[in-house]
């Protein structure tokens, strides 16, 4: 069973180190400064943090991962739930701490236990747990990555309902683990258990108390420098829904809070790029679909107690963590060169994909992006392309909000803190992650998902922004609209319904190597031919999408190529022989040099033009190498693990499943030549990007629904995503049992498209409208929510 490329495991691809929470940065150990106190050491940090990526970038600029690797982050909440003589309460409950702490102690003992039991290739096998700003809420992630088999497609829904089972465990009676985005009375009343009064020298709230904030003292200092170099509360405001007795003077919902965006629960995934170039133009690409997923995972109409004329979350936790001053702000007329356009917790403001990609256009980059000249010239000056440069030039116009006291003097060279002080605390639509100092490449984070009501839907989103991610890249997809329109669309997917009653800018010609004829009614594809690769470009073909081919078996034969004089022989009884590499620039033969020296496995091999590597079983691998009389034989037993060591160096093997009985002395001598170059393919190939324009040279982009855009214009163009990615599916041949499964998914993202099935958002509003307690006038009270969320427990 065979997806992608091979898993590692025992290294996670979210965050280094994973001691950290995913909003809220790394958790260090020791003394946080105050704002006042870091006054003489923030250009000192923002400086060296610059120095620490142009290491980190020279290191690993050429790096390339050949396995697929990635990760979900799952949020929740604690509440209580009481009825005492027919009355009901619910409260906030501030024991996600102590929670953890139970689950840590748990954890460490089932992963060791497990992770003796886990072989290649098995889903992860247990699970992760962190803090996060509020001690009423607890992330979950899986144990390890997921990796490039197609079975772990179904691993990902297993592993959430085993967190979410291993959270109630440590519950006590009445207590609910919710994954709903915030907590419907946060600041109203007496709202947390146990009880505590708003007005804290941290927050200093008049709706919440400081008690809520996570004890590490991380929180608290973030909270505070933010309020301090604003110079004044956050100042939060949210469109109140107009109801039939909703009071003419309550227009919008006041919060004045960091608790109120960052206690809010999200879903996260990241995705191990193979190298640098694929990860610049994945973070693009995901930029552009971060709005229409917003708007799909809808599932935030309550605030404070209030119904809110919108349906998410992130205007919000933008707006708590809004640390500019009131120059930058724009208030300040006289001042308006110091302004900045946006918060540090808001869309990309820059698409970043290097000068190689075909698809990338600097007019895409159409908004004023104001960036910190000395470090964009330092970098520069280091060797770094203008686009990488200013991207990480803009990060560095926000100063750092939190620095240790004891982590101010490091070594460049070994330590990432103050890039990652910076970096961490740009909370954008995309996060694009370099490698740390770790066993960990260049990755790139999605996030704009909000989390769902049940482990169902978090599975189907997660998995399905997996496979359109892999889509994207393997049909060398390019979904590019001006930044200025990325950000019209997120402003749209704020609005109330916006999934069925908006319009979003989308581009009608996807510039795909996939055309509408190839798709079937049924979702299926005809594709006869896999993606061709050429050079010169940083689109599709096996370089990005990371998959194999095909697992030919052959009969015993011999042969020789004559021109290279290399004996070959191969003999199959339950033996594979596996071919990397694809099509030629004449489509005659799927590796350079494969008609003159595979003649008989030829005809085999163009039997199966569109398959993908699929390994039914568990396998093993063996080379021979003989130093002095064939010196590019390996000789080594090898398991399915290693795999990628050998496609760097370009190797066919011969496959040994666990049903043949022994291995004998059966040898398959690899052609040098043929390795090499198949080798050099993989490494350097791509689909050759090919931008279709209208006469007037203008990219084609319309404002459409997000029906269309996921289900297509029936039959005309633009594609649709979920079509697209059940002919990814067809094309790595994915088996029926994984296919099932997926299928739930696409179906479920394809019903809330269309509007057959409400979003989490407007079912939540149709439940509030419908309770007997609900009066017609936007407000929210205890008796209403404990039973909504004792039916979401439910």
């Amino acid at each position: 069973e065979r997806w992608l490329l091979l898993p590692r495991r025992g290294i996670h691809i979210l965050d280094p180190n994973r001691h950290d929470s995913s909003k809220m940065g790394f958790l260090v150990k020791g003394k946080p400064l105050s704002w006042k106190e870091s006054d003489k050491v923030r250009e000192y940090v923002k400086k060296h943090g610059v120095e620490q990526f142009i290491h980190i970038w020279k290191k690993n600029k050429d790096r390339e991962d050949l396995d697929f690797l990635w990760g979900d982050e799952v949020e929740g909440f604690l509440c209580q739930l009481t009825e005492k003589e027919g009355k009901k309460a619910i409260k906030l409950s501030l024991r996600g701490s102590e929670v953890l702490e139970k689950l840590k102690e748990a954890e460490k003992e089932e992963t060791e236990k497990a992770e003796e039991k886990a072989g290649c290739g098995t889903c992860p096998p247990s699970v992760i747990f962190h803090p996060e700003y509020g001690c009423f809420m607890i992330e979950t992630t899986p144990s390890a990555p997921y990796g490039g088999f197609v079975r772990d497609l179904r691993c990902v829904e297993a592993n959430m309902r085993l967190r979410r089972a291993k959270v109630k465990e440590h519950l006590k009676t009445g207590e609910v683990y919710s994954t709903m985005t915030t907590y419907p009375l946060m600041g109203v009343d007496k709202f947390t258990l146990p009880p505590h009064d708003p007005n804290g020298p941290v927050a200093k709230s008049q709706y919440v108390p400081d008690q809520l904030i996570n004890p590490h003292p991380r929180f608290a200092t973030l909270t505070a420098n933010i309020r301090t170099r604003r110079g004044s509360k956050v100042d939060i405001r949210v469109p109140m829904f107009k109801d039939k007795n909703t009071p003419p003077a309550d227009t919008e919902i006041h919060m004045d809070a960091m608790a109120f965006g960052m206690g809010c629960c999200c879903l996260q995934t990241t995705f191990l790029a193979r190298n640098l170039e694929e990860a610049r133009s994945l973070y693009d690409h995901l930029a552009v679909l971060g709005p229409i997923m917003l708007a799909l995972t809808a599932a935030t109409p309550l605030y404070r107690g209030r119904v809110a004329d919108t349906d998410v979350r992130w205007s919000v936790i933008s707006q708590s963590v809004d640390d500019r001053t009131p120059e930058e702000r724009g208030e300040v007329p006289e001042a308006k060169e110091k302004a900045l356009k946006k918060s540090r917790y808001d869309s990309i403001s820059l698409f970043i994909a290097d000068a190689a990609n075909a698809y990338f256009k600097d007019k895409y980059n159409d908004l004023n992006v104001k960036f910190d000249k000395e470090a964009f010239d330092r970098m520069r000056k280091e060797g770094l392309d203008e686009i990488l440069a200013k991207h990480i030039a803009h990060l560095w116009i926000r100063d750092p909000l939190v620095i240790y006291q004891s982590r101010v003097e490091l070594d460049d060279t070994k330590d990432v803190d103050h890039f990652e002080n910076i970096q961490s605390t740009n909370w954008q639509s995309v996060r694009f992650k370099p490698p740390p100092n770790s066993d960990i490449g260049w990755r790139v984070e999605f996030r704009t998902m909000e989390v769902q009501l049940t482990d169902f839907e978090n599975a189907a989103f997660t998995v399905f922004i997996a496979l359109v991610s892999r889509a994207i890249l393997a049909f060398a997809l390019n979904l590019y609209i001006p930044i200025s329109k990325v950000d019209d669309n997120m402003h749209t997917a704020h609005k109330r319904d916006a999934v069925t009653s908006h319009k979003f800018h989308w581009r009608q010609d996807l510039g795909s190597t996939i055309s509408q004829h190839m798709l079937k009614k049924n979702g299926g594809t005809t594709v006869t031919n896999p993606l061709k690769s050429t050079s010169g470009s940083n689109n599709g073909g096996l370089k990005a999408s990371g998959f194999m081919r095909s697992i030919i078996e052959v009969k015993e034969s011999e042969f020789r190529d004559d021109t290279l004089d290399n004996f070959c022989r191969v003999k199959a009884d339950n033996r594979f022989v596996l071919v990397y590499g694809e099509l030629d620039e004449k489509g005659e033969s799927w590796c350079p040099g494969c008609s003159r020296a595979l003649p008989i496995v030829e005809a085999k091999l163009k039997s199966f033009q569109s398959s993908t590597a699929l390994l039914k079983l568990p396998v093993s691998m063996k080379l021979f190498k003989d130093n002095e009389k064939h010196p590019y034989r390996i000789q080594e037993r090898l398991n399915i693990q290693s795999i990628p060591t050998l496609i760097r160096v370009g190797a066919k093997g011969i496959f040994d499943t666990p049903l043949a009985s022994k291995w004998c002395t059966d040898t398959f001598c690899v052609n040098q030549y043929m390795a090499y170059s198949a080798a050099k393919r993989l490494r350097g190939g791509s689909t050759k990007a090919l931008l279709k324009e209208d006469s007037k040279g203008n990219d084609s982009i319309s404002e459409t629904t997000i029906k269309k855009i996921m289900l297509g214009q029936g039959g005309s163009e633009p594609l649709g995503l979920i079509p697209i990615v059940h002919a990814y599916l067809d094309m790595i041949e994915c088996d029926s049992e994984t296919r099932k499964v997926v299928n739930g998914y696409l179906d479920l993202i394809a019903d809330r498209a269309s509007g057959k099935l409400m979003t989490a958002a407007t079912w939540i509003r149709r439940y509030v409208e419908l309770h007997p307690e609900y009066k017609k006038d936007s407000k929210l009270n205890e008796p209403l929510v404990h039973d909504l969320m004792n039916t979401l427990d439910r």
